[in-house]
């Protein structure tokens, strides 16, 4: 039976994995629904997300704009979207910011995507908080943009900060155009002379502290404050504990000091991307397919990856295991993490074209997307060549392809709809009402593992402990061992005075049971000596 198990699963990956990287034509989504169980094999599930549609230059209207408008600040030649590596979307105001890398530009557009709604960012000028430009105003271009953050400074003014990667800069400057600070490579003796500063992905958090993600850089992300000061690094990732770095740590109880120096350092994997959520807590993503350290963390003010206690942080992020596939070996490497207005997390695998989605307690919710075969990739919408970053808005998913030169926008099916409410009131510890709509997925979807931990924590608050304990039996350990403890109090509670009569019982039993036994002893001890 072991076996027979072990062969049904290794079919189902495989049949999963063919159906997720082919692509059919006669299918409505490239890519077949799945989730893992609670032993971490694939199984069938339906989709929470599905394409919405495809956007590109030319919906933007990019190859159609009048150049002769100087206020759209375009270069002539410049057409279409090229290498787009990054998007924003300001929650507030609904706009749209795509860093349009190869064109050396900014796109802006709002959730229409509609030419008349669309502008571009080619040139900025310098602003009077730079002297230099007192009798001259100063322009600068960009070069390579490749990370974009929007967020208002403390006098009320919008700020849009660019990771400008080939001008060597993070550069901040107003809806006006007018730069306002520039983070360039910091004259600090802590940052290695020896390595460059090419800033790919920025944030700011609440503080106006900017944090810059420098794919060079192994001790964490660059931390600046509002004025531009190299605060040092911050949230590194932990040195892999792999069988190299093993044996260091027990050849360095032995060796001399001069051994140790002599001996090859084992470095942290830099930090691939960074996200911030409304309530100020950062998140970082390892994309190294290699990695199982750190891949997914989330970091408080000093740093330190909560995920660790509350024991998160040994979780796998991305699918569970290896996928191998017509000769080629398939493994997550996430590239991108953005965090929703109800806190869910979605993680963006550059290897496979995959968007996970999790709870904020990391419980996984939906896989949708697939990277498509070579030769298939242009076929369907929803298929991917090169992933390079995911943004949310009002329940859609947004995701850039550098190669594709296009945003897929995803929205969510009704099956999602009726989970993330769910959830919603499961969070809110509306577990009675949560009842509904979980009863709603398993008639859905039974093998959506997550429903039954949600139908046990219903009838947990039911105080329905036998209920409980079954839908929590192959779901969750936790729930179930709170579950039986509830039940066995309510158990002896119920049954206290039959339970305090049979030991009391018992116990007069025993008592007469010693009477009789001595009693037969001496009996049999003034026989015996009668006899005598």
């Amino acid at each position: 039976m072991p076996f027979m198990k072990k062969l049904a699963a290794a079919l189902l990956t495989a049949a999963i994995t063919a159906t997720a990287l082919a692509v059919t034509t006669s299918a409505d989504e490239p890519y077949t629904g799945y989730n893992y169980d609670w032993w971490g094999d694939p199984i069938p599930s339906q989709n929470g997300f599905v394409v919405d549609r495809v956007v590109d230059g030319d919906d933007l209207g990019l190859d159609k704009l009048d150049y002769s408008d100087k206020s759209k600040t375009v270069r002539e030649g410049l057409v279409g979207l090229s290498e787009p590596s990054d998007i924003f979307v300001d929650q507030t105001t609904g706009k749209f910011y795509i860093a349009d890398s190869k064109n050396n530009r900014i796109v802006v557009t709002d959730e229409t995507f509609a030419p008349e709604a669309t502008t571009v960012i080619s040139e900025l000028h310098y602003g009077n908080e730079f002297p230099e430009s007192q009798s001259v105003i100063k322009k600068t271009t960009f070069k390579m943009p490749r990370g974009i953050y929007v967020r208002k400074n403390s006098d009320g003014i919008r700020l849009i900060y660019v990771a400008d990667y080939d001008n060597n800069r993070v550069v901040a400057f107003d809806e006006n155009l007018d730069i306002v600070m520039e983070y360039t490579r910091p004259s600090s003796d802590v940052y290695d002379a020896n390595v460059t500063y090419n800033p790919s992905k920025v944030i700011v958090d609440s503080a106006f502290n900017v944090y810059v993600i420098v794919p060079s850089i192994t001790q964490g992300s660059v931390q600046f404050s509002a004025d531009g000061q190299f605060n040092g690094y911050y949230g590194a990732n932990r040195v892999e504990a792999t069988a190299e770095v093993i044996a260091q740590q027990f050849w360095k109880l032995i060796y001399t000091r001069e051994q140790i120096i002599s001996m090859r350092r084992s470095v942290a994997i830099e930090i691939a991307n960074i996200d911030i959520d409304k309530e100020g807590f950062i998140y970082t993503v390892t994309e190294n397919k290699s990695a199982d350290t750190d891949v997914l963390k989330k970091l408080n003010p000093a740093g330190t990856n909560i995920f660790v206690n509350l024991g998160y942080d040994q979780m796998t992020f991305g699918d569970f295991a290896q996928r191998w596939y017509k000769g080629k070996t398939y493994a997550s490497a996430i590239t991108d993490v953005d965090i929703d207005e109800e806190g869910n997390i979605y993680l963006l695998d550059f290897a496979t074209g995959r968007v996970f989605q999790y709870t904020d307690e990391c419980d996984l919710l939906f896989i949708f997307g697939t990277r498509g075969p070579q030769g298939s990739y242009g076929t369907q919408k929803g298929t991917f060549m090169s992933v390079s970053a995911i943004e949310t808005y009002k329940g859609k998913v947004y995701v850039v392809d550098s190669r594709k030169n296009n945003i897929t926008v995803f929205r969510q099916t009704e099956f999602g709809a009726i989970v993330q409410n769910a959830i919603k009131l499961f969070n809110e510890g509306l577990y009675d009402e949560a009842k509904g709509p979980w009863e709603e997925v398993l008639r859905r979807d039974a093998n959506y593992w997550l429903a039954y931990i949600g139908l046990g924590n219903a009838y947990l608050n039911q105080n329905e402990y036998g209920t409980a304990m079954s839908y929590f039996y192959r779901t969750s350990r936790a729930g179930y061992n709170r579950a039986f403890k509830s039940f066995r109090i309510e158990f002896i509670r119920a049954n206290f005075t039959w339970m305090l009569a049979i030991v009391l019982g018992l116990v007069v039993l025993l008592i007469v049971l010693s009477y009789v036994k001595k009693y037969r002893k001496k009996k049999k001890a003034a026989n015996k000596g009668g006899q005598q």
